[in-house]
């Protein structure tokens, strides 16, 4: 598993042996930021379900102002640290939590300004994370974008009440479901 763009591209990263993170691919994950190109630079970011922190460690490779890395495992947390150390990230680029990510979201979605937001959750495939998250999202403005991993055979719908743009992409048997608020345009670069 290693970086796929940006500043750190090519540097190797860990998973926790016999953990039951499940990190995402490498051609996935470049995928999707490929995808993500101009939401990134100077955002902050919500890594949720962090397992690995590689979707976080991407995004700070590739211009994002700071991280928070979410998670309620222990284990997972300890991939992060050693992630963030073989990358020599500096410290006051992230923030490292033990916490329920659908709680954390729902008391820390107002800390940033929604046009610079961008949320990438991973939760275990099949459990109840997404519903939580998916009841935390509509509970306030959209942030600029929310990315939910999840199986390509797990129906995924809209927020109920949401005011936005649903697209889904599939990369093997990982499918990422995007949700950007309604008229926003993902090709402008909104943090300049």
């Amino acid at each position: 598993m290693r970086i796929t763009g940006g500043q750190w591209r090519g540097r190797r990263l860990v998973a926790a042996k016999g953990s039951s993170v499940r990190p995402t691919t490498d051609r996935a994950r470049e995928a999707l930021f490929a995808i993500l190109r101009h939401d990134i630079p100077g955002a902050m970011v919500y890594d949720l379900c962090c397992g690995t922190g590689a979707l976080g460690l991407e995004a700070l490779s590739r211009g994002a102002r700071f991280v928070h890395f979410v998670d309620v495992a222990a284990a997972a947390l300890r991939t992060v640290a050693a992630n963030l150390a073989a990358c020599e990230v500096e410290p006051q680029r992230y923030a490292v939590h033990r916490a329920d990510a659908a709680r954390w979201f729902a008391a820390h979605r107002a800390d940033a300004p929604e046009t610079a937001l961008v949320v990438l959750a991973d939760p275990p495939y099949g459990g109840p994370v997404p519903a939580a998250l998916w009841r935390a999202l509509a509970d306030g403005p959209l942030p600029a974008v929310f990315v939910l991993e999840h199986a390509d055979t797990e129906p995924v719908d809209p927020p109920v009440g949401c005011d936005c743009t649903f697209d889904r992409r599939r990369y093997g048997t990982t499918a990422f479901t995007i949700i950007r608020p309604a008229g926003a345009d993902p090709a402008e670069d909104v943090h300049g």
